[in-house]
């Protein structure tokens, strides 16, 4: 057969295919599909449309941003974090101690060994003026005149605000108890007579283990007075005395300890004790 090309033979184009091997042709192809050798080796390829050539990215654990940042903080910490929790939670703790004495003198809780302390709604009139237009009984300072006192522990006021109330409040053996009176003490802190703030009959007169010796004195008007923590006492259960007569002297007891040398002085009307701030004159 001669060397002549048949005239029927199908002639092979190799313009396209000069100086590629079959593995670059495959090459070109899998530019345009995005397919490449590197995905055998488990990286991953990006194909773009725009590039004949495929483009690798690899990606390490130092590629990966740190997304703890981004991880929102949970309530609590977002709450604790705020300049007002704080002060807030001891407001609102305070409050919360507040109501629950004040829920317990409500009850009536006082000391087993003590008189009952009545803690109903008292006048909230703050002159002695206005008190004793209300009251037929006159009542002065229950100390000899010209003795310097003041008033170291006030009356606790069912309708006070919440620090007033905290600053009228005794603690005693774990627990916390309205003072329905005055504590009275002598500038000098010592011992001082202690004279009838008006005049009565004398109902009691009670050596209270907590509270020491204690003078009750009945006066017109449905009005009684307290005088507690005395160290002496010079007169007897129904003896009459007249305004300014002694009773005794002040001392200490074991229910307000940390009180010193003082008197406790309460006006009851009936059963209510009443601000003795709204009868005594102004000191």
């Amino acid at each position: 057969m001669d060397d002549k090309k048949h005239p029927n033979q199908p002639q092979l184009n190799t313009e396209n295919h000069q100086g590629k091997t079959p593995a670059d042709s495959l090459g070109g192809h899998s530019a345009n599909t995005g397919i490449s050798g590197s995905m055998l080796s488990g990286q991953r390829v990006d194909a773009k449309v725009d590039g004949d050539k495929p483009q690798v990215s690899k990606h390490g654990k130092g590629d990966h941003q740190d997304l703890s940042g981004l991880v929102p903080k949970s309530f609590p910490r977002r709450l604790f974090s705020k300049r007002w929790a704080y002060p807030a939670i001891y407001l609102g703790a305070a409050a919360v101690i507040i109501g629950l004495m004040y829920v317990r003198t409500q009850s009536g809780a006082v000391p087993a060994t003590s008189p009952g302390v009545d803690t109903g709604s008292t006048s909230t009139s703050q002159t002695a003026q206005t008190a004793s237009s209300q009251a037929a009984v006159s009542y002065r300072w229950p100390v000899v005149q010209g003795t310097q006192v003041k008033v170291t522990l006030g009356f606790f006021n069912p309708k006070g605000t919440a620090a007033e109330q905290a600053a009228a409040l005794v603690s005693y053996d774990g627990g916390y108890y309205a003072h329905k009176g005055y504590d009275i003490q002598a500038s000098n802190q010592q011992s001082f007579a202690v004279v009838a703030a008006t005049s009565g009959k004398v109902v009691a007169v009670v050596n209270d283990p907590l509270k020491g010796q204690t003078v009750e004195i009945a006066s017109s008007d449905g009005y009684t007075e307290r005088y507690e923590s005395l160290s002496s006492v010079k007169v007897k259960q129904g003896e009459t005395v007249q305004t300014g007569q002694e009773l005794g002297m002040s001392g200490t007891c074991q229910f307000e300890q940390a009180a010193g040398d003082h008197l406790y002085f309460a006006i009851y009307k009936g059963t209510t004790a009443v601000d003795p701030g709204t009868l005594l004159p102004k000191l």
